[in-house]
């Protein structure tokens, strides 16, 4: 009534309301208010209409390629890592592994239903790894089909491993348990947040020996949310507790992780940061749950940046929805938006939604893994294993551990125009 008021007041030579129709007083009403809807802070909706007019959305058709040939030229181009058998790529974020999205399936359950791909902004992708593999294979000039050994999530970009032999993803999955049973983080990630951590040193290493661990939010225990569980709580007492028949459905079982993160940049005016972070394990939203208990939420995460609130100015973490459920999670809160104004026009977004899962899987540690491949590979190339000058070699190489990570060149344009637009790129 107020604005309507004041309208009236700005038009008063110009409009007579008792010689005009009542839509041409609409018009007129609606003119003046998209004149002076700056002046007015609570307008949110008009600003993010002039963002997405006025700044080129960074997240528009992710997916370039339109054929399979193309899809498969790509994924040659880049390749990251082929010795010893193995051929490491950086796949594009919300390409498929087995399948490409659908969104029907998605639909089903709506809390996974927040994370599908948005086709109007990001654009439907075509195709899926498996798809394309035997062509993959065909630029790659191999005598022999290729397997998907190890591979990340839809929603991430980053490390897909691929072989010619079927025995490598044994091989790769008992280094993978060896690095776990080391309490050495196997998988690393680069991940964008909105959010400082507190009491942290940018560049300095901080180690944590946590766990993650399902809850029932609702009464029927028809839905279930990871919780972090802090290094305090993870006694041998707290887990053996958690599976008595009594308090199962209290604490319910437990996931021990080993995580080791740094901050590489931080924008405290924006209050995002660039995090590398290692872990053991990622089922279970590892990753999300965990930053999200350091008071940040990754940009595009849907899902756990209802965890995260501010409260004068300073970030904190919240505890689950307990009303929140399968059947009533998209009409919960929609208006609600963790994103400040200023970074939803840094990115020119006009909410947290219009933005990918802002994870890169960057690097895989295998521990001893040299020691198994390095003879398969003689062996490959027909040199004999008798031969005492190799099997001295053997012996005296010490590293035999495997390292294949990514190098800038190989990060998503997205991320990097992302990291660009919030002054948090290290490496340019």
């Amino acid at each position: 009534m107020f604005k309507r008021q004041v309208l009236f007041v700005l038009n008063q030579n110009l409009i007579r309301y008792s010689s005009l129709s009542q839509s041409t007083v609409t018009s007129s009403l609606n003119s003046a208010t998209n004149r002076y809807d700056n002046d007015d802070g609570h307008q949110h909706k008009s600003i993010n209409k002039r963002l997405s007019s006025s700044s080129k959305h960074l997240y528009r058709n992710l997916f370039d390629w339109n054929s399979q040939i193309d899809l498969a030229k790509l994924l040659a181009k880049n390749i990251v890592y082929n010795d010893y058998g193995l051929i490491a790529i950086s796949k594009p974020w919300g390409l498929g592994i087995h399948k490409p999205a659908d969104n029907v399936i998605y639909l089903k359950n709506p809390s996974n239903a927040e994370q599908i791909l948005n086709n109007q902004i990001f654009g439907q992708p075509k195709y899926s790894i498996a798809d394309v593999i035997d062509l993959f294979g065909q630029l790659m000039h191999l005598n022999h089909p290729l397997h998907i050994v190890k591979a990340p999530d839809r929603r991430w970009s980053g490390l897909v491993l691929f072989s010619e032999e079927k025995t490598m993803e044994n091989h790769i999955l008992k280094a993978i348990r060896r690095a776990k049973a080391q309490r050495t983080p196997p998988m690393r990630f680069y991940c964008v947040v909105n959010g400082l951590i507190p009491s942290v040193e940018i560049g300095r290493w901080y180690e944590e020996r946590c766990g993650i661990r399902l809850t029932e939010i609702d009464e029927l225990g028809q839905s279930k949310e990871p919780i972090y569980v802090s290094p305090n709580d993870m006694s041998h007492n707290i887990r053996k507790k958690g599976a008595h028949r009594d308090n199962k459905y209290q604490l319910g079982p437990v996931k021990s992780a080993s995580i080791k993160y740094r901050v590489l940049a931080q924008n405290p005016d924006l209050a995002v940061s660039l995090i590398d972070l290692h872990t053991t394990i990622t089922k279970w939203s590892a990753i999300q749950c965990f930053l999200a208990y350091k008071t940040s939420f990754i940009l595009g995460d849907t899902f756990f940046s209802y965890r995260v609130k501010h409260i004068f100015g300073q970030h904190i973490t919240m505890s689950t929805l307990k009303q929140k459920n399968l059947q009533n999670w998209r009409h919960i809160d929609q208006s609600f938006e963790p994103l400040s104004r200023k970074v939803c026009q840094k990115l020119g977004v006009r909410s947290n939604r219009e933005i990918p899962l802002m994870i890169h899987h960057y690097g895989l540690l295998f521990p001893k893994l040299l020691r198994t491949l390095r003879p398969l590979k003689r062996q490959s190339n027909h040199e004999s294993l008798n031969d005492q000058t190799n099997q001295n070699l053997i012996k005296l190489d010490d590293n035999d551990d495997l390292i294949i990570e990514t190098n800038f060149n190989h990060l998503p344009k997205h991320f990097y125009r992302t990291l660009d637009r919030l002054n948090l790129n290290i490496f340019s």
